[in-house]
């Protein structure tokens, strides 16, 4: 279908019951973050997605997938926004069910009080403990002067009413049910009301600030990237609501202007902050265990609860974005790829997730708040069909986004980060890793010397490695390492030891050209803190083979595994290896903490590309490799390129040379931000384009519409 010479993806589907009125424009970014127009008609809503030629044939030929796998997909979009919604409801009532919620104290029962007034139950006992709670918070303010920073460790010993990760769910409830809400107005208490807003007051005072909020600091955090969402966006939404209120209106901040003046500084700050992330890649702490569960409802609240149309807008689709891109690099709801302050099976966001797919039969929940529960966003056509039915791939593809985490030589995070968010996804398997240069630096805060231009968040904990793609296993459990059993998702990746106090950094660097990664562990320099070019505490780097269903074979120095459908070889470059007790845990024979730069290649294959596993281990030990003292080559085809990795020495970084394909030097800069079959957009560029079967998106965050 065309409209006006564009082509047009059509979705039809019952219009959702959402309380969030002023979210439902005629022409506008829908409440999904879409670029459409709805017709409402008869109860039915028809979203007419256009999209330029250009973008309409993106990698047309990159994956043959049959348009008869997405028959019906309509149906299968309709039914998980339904079940959604029950699955935020059945949470919801679980919370209330009980007492008491956990987190203990203010952040529980912060949780519990946003859950009783959503659900319009139990709200006499939820007032009397939001009025408690700031009451002896001001009173406590009173008798002792000014108050401590805020922060998580000042969060635990000062009686903060809501806990410094539950900001999002405490601002949320006064947004979502005080006087004059455009929501549910009224459910608060005018006591508890004014009380909360006391409270906020005192935190807003003293920590927001309009310098902050300039447009120029879009690319400055206030502390790590989930603080940084957690402190600012709630600054903004607070300032929102005390801007009208005649108590509040005419106080100053610390910094001398009103709440009108924070909130016109943040309305202009999220519109370009989201379109800067749009075009510049979307996190820096990428597909992290700990911190992705107090991000994403920050986002969820700007997209419902901001006062500006643009900005819910431009945040929804980001947030539209930011679960495409999620989908295209999971398996069952388990992301692979490159990820950072990150371990495997640890991600407690993934049951946040189900909230969202509502698959039957998988762990849905979210432990740390309950902003996804009390929303009514519902994920974008694309996104659940990338989940339900786009997989497995009938053609093996390449993933390529651009990642920030690169910092500026005046601390502020670069827009042109050199990192690149690498996977290769088959119908069995899927292989990923993040692209970096371990040797780009910048001149240190405290003029010592060099050090590493990847911030902190970006290079701790880095994740890489290859999730084996089986429809029959069970969906991923967390902690992975626990409740073992013959179903379950299986993986290979390296394991890196930890040291000392702190995660560790700069551990390793990796390369990748589709179906083979090289990983080098990066030793540390004297002294090892602060971090320099080196790493910081950094053990032993190991490869765990995860999965009791995986077989096992041991030639030549190669570890050969194989779950039946897809295979993995994996070799120590640099000597042997030995087992741990349970035979799953591989590490270098020879090890020294100080000097050992232990480099390993991972080869994947599968059954379609192969043949068989006996095959597979055949074809890997007659490919040629080369293994020289700071060098390594290998082709992993006869008809495949040559790819070369050179040792990277911390104390001499600056004589690394980048990986090689065919004499190329991987480029860590390229010209699109999002390049894959499903998701694409140039760098730099506020259009992105998103094509999954019939459902064909452009969204753009520089229309003002």
């Amino acid at each position: 279908m065309r409209v006006a010479g564009w082509p047009v993806g059509v979705c039809l589907g019952t219009p959702n019951t959402r309380p969030f009125e002023h979210t439902r424009a005629r022409w506008a970014p829908g409440f999904l973050g879409r670029r459409e127009w709805r017709l409402v008609a008869g109860g039915m809503v028809c979203c007419l997605v256009f999209m330029p030629h250009e973008a309409a044939s993106e990698q047309d030929d990159a994956v043959t997938v049959g348009q008869d796998r997405f028959a019906g997909y309509e149906i299968v979009v309709n039914r998980t926004h339904r079940a959604s919604l029950e699955a935020r409801e059945r949470g919801l009532r679980g919370v209330l069910a009980k007492e008491t919620c956990w987190p203990d104290g203010a952040w529980g029962e912060t949780l519990w009080t946003l859950s009783a007034l959503y659900l319009d139950e139990k709200t006499e006992d939820a007032n009397a403990r939001l009025l408690k709670r700031a009451r002896t918070f001001l009173d406590a303010r009173e008798a002792g002067g000014k108050g401590e920073a805020f922060t998580p460790e000042t969060a635990q010993s000062t009686p903060w009413p809501w806990a410094y990760f539950a900001l999002p769910d405490y601002v949320r409830t006064l947004c979502l049910f005080r006087a004059g809400s455009p929501h549910f107005p009224g459910r608060l208490r005018p006591e508890t009301e004014a009380a909360m807003k006391e409270a906020l007051w005192l935190l807003v005072k003293t920590d927001s600030k309009v310098a902050d909020a300039a447009v120029d600091n879009v690319w400055r955090l206030l502390g790590t990237e989930n603080h940084d969402l957690v402190r600012r966006s709630n600054y903004y939404l607070v300032a929102s609501i005390l801007r009208n209120d005649p108590a509040f209106r005419d106080r100053r901040y610390d910094d001398g202007h009103t709440a009108a003046g924070h909130c016109a500084a943040y309305t202009a700050f999220y519109r370009e902050w989201a379109r800067q992330r749009a075009m510049h890649g979307i996190w820096m702490e990428i597909g992290s265990d700990t911190y992705q569960k107090y991000s994403w409802p920050t986002l969820l609240n700007l997209a419902e609860l901001s006062p500006d149309a643009l900005v819910r807008a431009r945040i929804g689709m980001l947030l539209d974005l930011a679960f495409i891109e999620e989908a295209q690099i999971s398996i069952r709801g388990r992301r692979g790829g490159g990820r950072s302050r990150a371990h495997y099976g640890e991600n407690n966001f993934e049951a946040y997730k189900n909230l969202l797919y509502a698959p039957e039969g998988a762990p849905a929940g979210s432990s740390h708040s309950k902003v996804i529960e009390t929303s009514r966003y519902q994920l974008p056509a694309a996104a659940i069909l990338l989940r339900t039915m786009a997989f497995p791939a009938e053609r093996p593809f390449v993933i390529q986004n651009r990642v920030l985490g690169e910092v500026n030589a005046d601390g502020a995070c670069a827009a042109d980060s050199a990192l690149v968010n690498y996977a290769y996804r088959t119908p069995h398997y899927l292989l990923g890793c993040t692209l970096q240069n371990p040797a780009l630096s910048r001149p240190s805060a405290d003029g010592s010397g060099p050090e590493s231009a990847y911030s902190g968040i970006s290079r701790q904990n880095r994740w890489c490695g290859l999730l084996f793609d089986d429809p029959e296993a069970r969906f991923p459990v967390v902690p992975a390492l626990k409740r073992r059993d013959g179903n379950e998702m299986c993986a290979v990746y390296p394991e890196v030891e930890k040291t000392r106090g702190g995660r560790p950094q700069h551990s390793d660097w990796c390369f990748q050209h589709e179906n083979v990664l090289f990983i080098q562990r990066i030793s540390p320099q004297n002294p090892e803190h602060p971090p320099r070019m080196g790493s910081y505490s950094t053990g032993r780097l190991s490869i765990r083979f995860h999965g009791k269903k995986l077989e096992r074979a041991e030639e030549h120095g190669w570890i050969f595994v194989s779950n039946g459908k897809a295979f993995a070889a994996v070799k120590f470059l640099d000597g042997g290896y030995q087992w741990d007790e349970a035979r799953e845990l591989a590490s270098p024979a020879e090890y020294d903490r100080s000097t050992s730069t232990t480099r390993v290649l991972l080869h994947a294959g599968d059954v379609a590309a192969d043949g068989s596993f006996e095959a597979f281990r055949a074809a890997v030990l007659a490919h040629p490799l080369t293994v020289e003292p700071d060098r390594v080559a290998y082709r992993p085809a006869p008809t495949a390129p040559l790819l070369e990795c050179f040792r990277y020495v911390a104390d001499a970084f600056t004589h690394f040379r980048l990986p090689q394909v065919d004499g190329r030097p991987v480029h860590l800069r390229p010209e699109w931000t999002y390049r894959s079959p499903y998701l694409n957009g140039r760098f730099g560029d506020d259009r992105i384009t998103v094509t999954v079967g019939p459902v064909k998106t452009v969204y753009d965050l520089g229309s003002e519409d």
